[in-house]
């Protein structure tokens, strides 16, 4: 299937309550995250290697830290280990500046457990804190992202011609 990027978008009036698997938690970034941040994203396939993640970290994240801080979400296994992320960041959408859920990434073998719609429902709660809208960059090999999503509240938003043709593809328009 061809990728091609699409969008989505929500209020962020109600949040879906998601539960929590056992022996899992949440933290915000702490100094250093950025090793666990490029790791998790390597692992998924995000980056061939932890130095182009960390330099995409360094160019995107780095000048807004004290924004991180406060928006970038950890996912830590029973041992205390970051095994994914998502960032309740901030884009523009309609030259206005909205809630952006980024780079949600979760270790594959952690993956179908539960875990995404835990992590996405707690970083809606992050962006909620800041925004009443939200919006989404995905794509159309990521099908079953995309089903997460919706479930979540997020809706397809076709803004071109291009994201017709792959909501379409998936069924959705």
């Amino acid at each position: 299937m061809k990728s091609i990027p699409l969008y989505m978008y929500t209020l962020l009036k109600t949040i879906p309550e998601s539960p929590v698997p056992a022996g899992v938690q949440f933290r915000l970034f702490q100094e250093g995250d950025e090793a666990n941040w490029a790791r998790i994203n390597v692992a998924t396939g995000e980056f061939l290697d932890t130095d182009v993640a960390l330099n995409r970290f360094e160019r995107e994240f780095t000048p807004h830290l004290a924004e991180v801080k406060k928006r970038m979400l950890f996912l830590l296994n029973e041992e205390g280990t970051p095994i994914g992320t998502a960032t309740a960041w901030f884009g523009e959408w309609n030259r206005r500046t909205i809630g952006r859920m980024h780079w949600v990434e979760i270790i594959p073998e952690y993956q179908g457990k539960g875990m995404g719609k835990a992590l996405i429902s707690k970083a809606m709660e992050l962006l909620a804190l800041y925004h009443d809208e939200a919006y989404l960059k995905t794509q159309t090999t990521s099908g079953a992202a995309i089903h997460l999503y919706g479930k979540l509240g997020f809706e397809p938003a076709i803004l071109s011609e291009e994201e017709r043709e792959g909501w379409s593809m998936l069924g959705s328009s």
